[in-house]
């Protein structure tokens, strides 16, 4: 017995250095997570020190009845879309199929509803309500949309009637109430069905222009009303960008204060110390300047990779303000998108201007030209710029298109697919004339 406890003795001095090793390895592994933890909380006291004074915008103070939002609403309710005509509705508007009998009763159906859309054209400025927050989304877009459509509708009983003139009146309309949409200072839905609105009028033209009894005077008309005032477009982004921004710190200190419950946004509350509202805040102030400032840029001047390059994920971690990080990195590669967009919706413009101009061109001269320096200085002050690359938009008279090298800024020829079929490589515009 005595021998037995001896050895069992001996064996505990012997594995007594290895115990000793052990809690070693636990206590400096424990120090080391507690400091990393000090290292959080402390700089989860960090303050956010970029503030945002180049940010905010003035709203104008517009006179009662001058606001064409007002009779947009107007016209929204007075629309007749029943559902059960959707489908003969869809062919008015696309021109295919047409029904004569159909589009007259659609026409006659909806007389105040464009009465109050051609009121909307007339009136100046364009200002929508104010919004709380992003997650709110503004009710009155879908009546916009709509409205676009009964407008194509009436566009194209004029142009089937060979009131030509007339349609591309109501097409700059059209265009121009998109533009105004566009610029009415909200957040970026707005702008993005402005945009969609400013398409539709745009795409018309490219579609009718080949087809109507326009003289080439007559289109050199529609093409210097089609020009943008300097910077319009740019600014028309950079403002709804700024807009968007204070939507996002509104929604970032409601999840704070845990004043979203809607299923959809996270309620954060009291985040010490992986959510600090200023750094959070800072951070998505950064990366609206750079928006903001890339907005008057070609896409090739801006160094997209970099606004959307993840830090690594100990910083991350360390950074006293994971979950504000989170927020900001998953949501930057999105808002960089849209500069995309709207380089696409200026090069869209540019694009329906140079078609216009090739067929003023094939109306005086018999035939198309071989470049596109032939439509300058007569139907054109300047050759069509690529918003992507800066350069000159591509045109192929041979297969009737004109293009741009859109996002991935490489000339592929005309080819708008990839091998793929999934992405646009080039944004190709064709005309049939």
């Amino acid at each position: 017995m005595a021998r037995g406890q001896a050895q069992f003795v001996d064996m505990i001095k012997r594995q007594r250095p290895i115990f000793i090793w052990l809690r070693r390895i636990f206590f400096g592994f424990l120090a080391l997570i507690l400091l990393l933890l000090l290292i959080v909380c402390v700089r989860s006291f960090s303050p956010g020190a970029l503030q945002n004074q180049q940010l905010p915008l003035e709203r104008a103070t517009i006179p009662p009845g001058a606001n064409c939002f007002d009779a947009l609403q107007v016209a929204a309710s007075k629309m007749w879309l029943p559902k059960d005509q959707e489908q003969r509705i869809d062919d008015l508007v696309s021109s295919i199929n047409w029904d004569e009998a159909f589009a007259q009763a659609f026409l006659a159906s909806n007389h105040d509803a464009l009465a109050s859309w051609d009121a909307a054209v007339k009136l100046p400025d364009l200002q929508v309500p104010e919004l709380s927050a992003v997650y709110e989304l503004p009710p009155y877009l879908e009546g916009w949309k709509k409205l676009a459509r009964i407008a194509m509708v009436r566009e194209n009983w004029l142009l089937h009637h060979g009131q030509d003139q007339a349609a591309f009146n109501q097409l700059i309309d059209h265009v121009r109430l998109g533009r105004r949409m566009q610029n009415s200072q909200c957040v970026l839905i707005v702008y993005l069905v402005g945009q969609a609105v400013d398409n539709m009028g745009l795409f018309q033209m490219r579609h009718w222009v080949g087809k109507t009894q326009l003289t080439a005077d007559q289109l050199k008309t529609y093409i210097a009303q089609l020009k943008p005032q300097p910077r319009e477009l740019s600014d028309a982004f950079a403002s709804t960008i700024k807009v968007e921004h204070q939507m996002q710190v509104n929604t970032l200190a409601a999840m704070r204060d845990g004043r979203i419950d809607n299923g959809y946004i996270p309620r954060i509350g009291f985040g010490w110390p992986f959510f600090n509202f200023g750094q959070t805040e800072e951070l998505f102030t950064q990366g609206t300047l750079k928006l903001v400032e890339a907005a008057s840029h070609h896409y090739v001047e801006v160094d997209v990779a970099a606004m959307t390059a993840l830090p690594s994920r100990p910083s991350i971690y360390l950074s006293g303000n994971m979950t504000g990080q989170i927020l900001y990195y998953s949501m930057m590669p999105a808002m960089t998108a849209m500069l995309a967009n709207k380089c696409k919706g200026d090069v869209t413009w540019q694009a329906t201007r140079t078609i216009l101009a090739l067929r003023a061109y094939q109306l005086a001269h018999g035939q198309l030209p071989s470049d596109l320096n032939a439509l300058v200085p007569e139907y054109l002050e300047t050759l069509p710029v690529d918003d992507f690359n800066g350069r000159p938009l591509h045109y192929a008279p041979d297969r009737k298109i004109v293009y741009s090298v859109g996002q991935n800024l490489k000339d592929d020829g005309g080819d708008d697919h990839d091998s793929v079929g999934e992405h646009p490589l080039d944004l190709v515009y064709k005309f049939d004339f």
